[in-house]
């Protein structure tokens, strides 16, 4: 009789274990909405709230008066990491005009992939999810990677880049939005 009791009882101890660890481990969704679209040149942007790779929540219109760079990108593109590092030293060449760069993870939610990702290319701007790819789709993105969108201060779209750019195409869009 003992053991059937001892039994039960660890019984329902894996039980609980087991329930517990599925929903402390579940990671929580990540809300994203998106106003506006589609993204065309000489529009404004369409506005999006969506959460940072540390946590944070952003929006898009937070960053009005400032030029945005929003880079779509994935882990698994090649492209994307031989871009990467001429944003970033675009972005720390320009910070001091404003420059906002923002690198929207395309239907990515592997916090640990996205961030060995961007150490590898030394990306330290912010990166920020879309899961279910709401923003890409207002801004018509797709699996084309990478994909820039340039952004003046008054929130309009300046360019799009479809594909990896070369430095004297970043460097001239970033001076027609400076």
């Amino acid at each position: 009789m003992r053991f059937k009791i001892l039994g039960a009882l660890l019984l329902a101890g894996v039980f609980v274990f087991l329930v517990a660890t599925q929903l402390l481990g579940r990671p929580t969704p990540i809300n994203v909405t998106v106003q506006g679209g589609p993204a065309a040149v000489g529009r404004t942007a369409p506005d999006f709230t969506t959460e940072t790779l540390d946590g944070r929540r952003i929006r898009l219109s937070q960053y009005r008066g400032k030029p945005v760079l929003l880079n779509f990108w994935a882990t698994w593109c090649a492209p994307c990491q031989d871009e990467m590092p001429l944003i970033q030293r675009a972005s720390d060449i320009y910070k001091g005009q404003g420059l906002v760069v923002l690198a929207v993870n395309y239907q990515q939610t592997s916090t640990s992939s996205m961030q060995a990702f961007l150490r590898k290319v030394d990306a330290r701007f912010p990166a920020v999810f879309d899961p279910a790819a709401q923003i890409a789709g207002a801004y018509g993105v797709n699996v084309g990677l990478p994909v820039s969108v340039f952004i003046d201060r008054s929130g309009t779209v300046s360019f799009i880049q479809l594909g990896q750019m070369s430095n004297a195409i970043l460097q001239q869009r970033l001076h027609a939005i400076l």
